[in-house]
């Protein structure tokens, strides 16, 4: 364009050249064509530019966001190595991970670079990899634009180099978790500053990707332990049961062997029959309680489980004496929850319960159910001894669960709190209670014949909400509305929305903690919706969420606005797994 402009101001202040009636010489023509291309080649050249940087920052952004969400660090190093040379002149690129229990580097195996390796950071290793060492110690960013001439690298014999090579530190809280090299085999020379800007954003991610598995293994193992725990007590609480059935069974086998030409009788069987049905029941019930899988919710009837439970551990409560009563309604409570989860907590309270009662001279023990304001109820009651009374005998108190004298019930407080229920005990003279507390599925009780109508999706909520009773209230709205609400500390909230996927975010409008904003931007793309819960409406927040798809919520929640959001919520998301 700028061509073009001087061309025309040459022929209009040339009055030979553009004077009236005056031929314009081939020349000038042929000049002014040739500023015009040379113009249009300058503007195609710098837009071609501008669509190859966009596109490669959307491979960055990707690549990013798939490194948060990688599963294990084999998975970090993998996308590294096929992403990364497509989008800056790396050929390569090699991840190595700090062992403290070594104090060694060592590299991540990919599909390149399959054979595993270890570089102490005590030594001198042959090789880039001392470079590697290098730049784990001095915690900072390491460039070297030609290999085979850099004292730290030692060339071997054998060794194969690339020309040049970069080395960024992976850093996570003031951390070093590792180093991530990036090579380039094909020529000497340092990587632009807008490639290392690239690279270093990178390893961060992967830094801070590191640290989300960690501490998701560790919570994930924290809870298996105490699901284990549990387990072994609930195991050596009944493993002596079985030797009862499987007494008989073998008395009943002899007998019968015994008398081989007569033949068994039809009552001789059924106790047979009922003994090994008997025993083969405990043993799956124990198997249950110990797997490791977390189904997905559905509708239960929690009257049901509660009398197949008290059905299952009556025999042994007559062995050990204990007075059970059932007080089971008869009615149906259906509420949302995985089956195996609702059965392992009632069973872990019944055994927990019925281990107390055999202790007391009374022995007695009782199962309740009623329904109270969309509510279920289901109370274990159990006497106690004198012993108890005096100590305050609370299985839920922070001593009792930090010590292990409760082993499993902080399990069974997890499970209920994330299907918006709660746990409580009470003790009185003589007694003691375990009241488990769920929300019942709005119009899903049974009528005659057909079964309990399901929601048309459950959606996954988290709720970020420090206020204990407002979150109880959401947690139980969401559960009568067939959804699994996630509580989550408001620092929390930004790692587990990156590792985990959520239908939608409830999130308290509060001075404490991070702000909304911050996690909104850090969220956006990945969640269907975001929801602001506020204490007040302000129209112009409502009209600012609305345009970016978001919702303003206002405390105390009305039903009717919540439905219209969850609605909303719930078509977005089956929207988005078509």
């Amino acid at each position: 364009m700028a061509g073009i402009g001087a061309a025309a101001l040459m022929l209009t202040a040339d009055p030979v050249l553009a004077g009236p009636g005056v031929m314009l010489p081939d020349r000038v023509w042929i000049g002014a064509a040739i500023a015009a291309a040379l113009t249009a080649l300058a503007w195609w050249r710098r837009e071609r530019r501008v669509r190859a940087e966009h596109e490669r920052q959307r491979i960055l952004h990707g690549l990013a966001e798939d490194i948060i969400a990688a599963p294990t660090p084999a998975a970090i190093a993998e996308k590294l190595a096929t992403v990364l040379p497509s989008v800056t002149q790396a050929t390569s690129a090699i991840l190595y991970l700090y062992q403290r229990r070594t104090k060694s580097l060592e590299r991540v195996p990919t599909s390149a670079e399959p054979e595993p390796m270890a570089a102490a950071l005590d030594s001198s290793p042959e090789g880039l990899v001392n470079a590697a060492v290098v730049c784990f110690r001095n915690r900072t960013l390491l460039h070297i634009p030609d290999v085979r001439r850099n004292p730290l690298v030692k060339v071997g014999a054998k060794i194969s180099l690339p020309r040049s090579a970069m080395f960024v530190p992976l850093y996570s809280q003031q951390e070093m978790l590792g180093v991530l090299e990036v090579d380039n085999a094909r020529k000497t020379g340092f990587f632009r500053p807008d490639e290392q800007a690239d690279v270093q954003h990178l390893a961060n991610q992967a830094a801070a990707a590191l640290r989300l598995q960690e501490r998701q293994a560790m919570r994930e193992q924290l809870f298996q332990s105490e699901k284990l725990a549990a387990t072994g007590r609930l195991i050596s609480g009944v493993a002596g049961e079985l030797n009862a059935p499987i007494a008989n069974i073998v008395k009943l086998a002899a007998a019968l062997s015994a008398h081989a030409e007569i033949p068994p009788s039809r009552a001789d069987l059924a106790k047979l029959s009922g003994e090994s049905y008997r025993a083969s029941e405990i043993v799956s019930r124990l198997v249950s309680f110990a797997r490791e899988d977390d189904p997905a919710p559905s509708i239960v009837d929690i009257n049901e489980i509660a009398a197949g439970l008290f059905r299952f551990r009556e025999p042994e409560w007559k062995t050990a004496g204990i007075h059970a009563q059932d007080r089971i309604s008869g009615e149906p409570a259906p509420v949302l929850g995985s089956r195996s989860q609702i059965e392992q907590v009632l069973l872990n309270l019944l055994v927990h319960a019925e281990h107390r009662a055999a202790q007391t001279p009374s022995k007695t023990l009782s199962l309740h159910s009623s329904v109270i304001a969309q509510k279920v109820l289901v109370e274990i009651g159990y006497s106690t001894t004198a012993e108890e009374e005096t100590s305050g005998g609370d299985p839920f108190s922070a001593a009792s669960l930090l010590g292990g004298n409760s082993l499993g019930l902080g399990v069974c407080q997890g499970i209920v709190r994330g299907n918006g229920g709660e746990i409580r005990f009470r003790g009185r003279a003589g007694l003691a209670n375990f009241e488990v507390e769920l929300p019942l599925i709005r119009d899903a009780v049974k009528s005659a014949g057909p079964q309990p109508r399901k929601p048309p999706r459950a959606m996954t909520v988290m709720l970020v909400d420090p206020d204990p009773a407002a979150q109880k209230r959401i947690l139980a709205l969401l559960a009568a509305r067939g959804h699994r609400g996630v509580p989550v500390a408001p620092r929390e909230a930004v790692d587990l929305a990156q590792r985990l996927s959520f239908d939608a975010v409830f999130w308290l409008l509060s001075s404490n903690g991070p702000t909304w904003t911050e996690f909104y931007e850090t969220i956006r793309g990945q969640t269907p919706a975001f929801i602001l819960m506020g204490d007040a409406w302000d129209a112009t927040l409502a009209q600012r969420l609305e345009a970016n798809r978001s919702f303003l919520l206002v405390r105390p929640v009305q039903e009717a606005e919540l439905d219209r959001i969850l609605g909303e919520v719930e078509a977005r998301s089956h929207a988005a797994s078509i």
